[in-house]
């Protein structure tokens, strides 16, 4: 047997453990549809539905999955899916952002905020009252503030709006898995 170099084993360890991105599924696709095309795979640890795309994360089986599936069409719709496995781990990389916006992005993660960002609810289903009951419970709400696909919730404390992300920050909303933010500021 040829000695795999402990870089090459590292290497195939962090592939495995890599996401599957799932493209050009309709916009009105559920984790459970999903959950069905990818369990034959192996067991699924979660799926990640966003708005016409989306990330399942399998303990095994993703080079398998991939192989299978990719360019098959989805259901009963003429749409013929994109599947591979995902850069890096699951987050939707994009160059053209600059080193500054990357390292403002980073600041958000840690740098405590009033103000949180949220995103992955169901679009089609989800309006900003039910934004607002989800959070109430951690302080005073100042504002909800609902875009397209996301919503900014801003709390009266930096520490209601801690506790809100430590508890909701990947808990499910819905058939989604939400994540929440701090607010990133502005660069200047």
């Amino acid at each position: 047997a040829e000695y795999m170099g402990e870089n090459e084993y590292s290497r195939i360890l962090r592939m495995s453990n890599r996401p599957i991105f799932i493209g050009n599924i309709p916009l009105d696709a559920s984790v459970r549809e999903l959950e069905k095309v990818f369990e034959k795979f192996g067991p699924i640890k979660r799926v990640d539905l966003k708005s016409g795309f989306a990330f399942v994360y399998l303990e095994s089986g993703a080079e398998n999955a991939v192989r299978e599936l990719d360019d098959q069409i989805y259901y009963d719709t003429n749409r013929k899916m994109r599947v591979q496995l995902a850069r890096g781990d699951g987050d939707v990389k994009r160059s053209r952002l600059s080193r500054r916006e990357d390292q403002r992005k980073n600041l958000a993660k840690t740098k405590p905020t009033e103000t949180l960002f949220v995103v992955n609810f169901d679009t089609t289903s989800t309006r900003s009252r039910d934004i607002e009951k989800l959070f109430e419970k951690f302080g005073r709400i100042v504002r909800v503030d609902m875009k397209r696909n996301f919503a900014f919730v801003e709390f009266d404390t930096i520490a209601a709006a801690q506790a809100a992300l430590t508890e909701v920050d990947g808990s499910r909303f819905g058939d989604r898995t939400l994540t929440v933010e701090y607010m990133a500021s502005r660069p200047g």
